[in-house]
């Protein structure tokens, strides 16, 4: 079988990459930059996050890029305190949001994350794959693929499970590399 080599390569990215890393993230409009930009900064160089940028070697551009976090003992206490509180909060919350979703998207679908977090990661440390985003220019070339089996690479280095939050569009590539559904959020843009 004749392999070609990769036309990308994998490296940390750093604070300098935040701005390309936050424009992937969502290209369209400018609040929704800002406000991964900002969350960016807040997770980029610190000890419990990683986040790998893939950079096409021909353009030199990062295309598609991943964040994990390995939260300590420390966290993984203080969320499993705040889950019971933020699960059986008033419904009346899922009204708010930031962005401009259909009304109160954002929060349903962090509370269901959150439910699911509870139920199978309480107590224990883990993995958790925040993000993998990829320009849409650059979709369908394995570059996704090569994030995922990084992300594996990683928990299998640290002995640790990892779980991720994924759309239809991403499922049968995680279903390739080993992942199993927990759990399922079906949402009903009709109503």
């Amino acid at each position: 079988m004749n392999q070609t080599s990769p036309t990308f390569e994998l490296a940390p990215a750093t604070r300098a990459d935040i701005p390309r890393l936050a424009y992937i993230h969502f290209d369209n409009p400018k609040v929704f930059e800002q406000r991964a930009t900002e969350m960016l900064e807040g997770q980029v160089g610190e000890p419990n996050w990683q986040h790998i940028k893939l950079v096409d070697k021909d353009t030199g551009e990062i295309t598609t890029w991943a964040s994990w976090n390995t939260p300590t003992d420390v966290e993984i206490r203080e969320r499993d305190e705040k889950a019971a509180a933020k699960i059986l909060a008033s419904t009346k919350d899922l009204d708010k949001g930031e962005f401009d979703f259909l009304p109160g998207l954002p929060m349903f679908v962090q509370a269901d994350i959150d439910r699911w977090l509870e139920r199978w990661t309480k107590g224990q440390r883990h993995i958790l794959c925040k993000a993998i985003f990829t320009e849409p220019t650059f979709q369908r070339r394995g570059m996704g693929r090569a994030l995922v089996e990084n992300g594996n690479k990683l928990a299998d280095k640290k002995g640790l499970p990892i779980f991720m939050q994924v759309s239809p569009f991403g499922f049968p590539l995680h279903m390739k590399h080993g992942f199993e559904t927990v759990q399922c959020l079906d949402v009903d843009f009709r109503e």
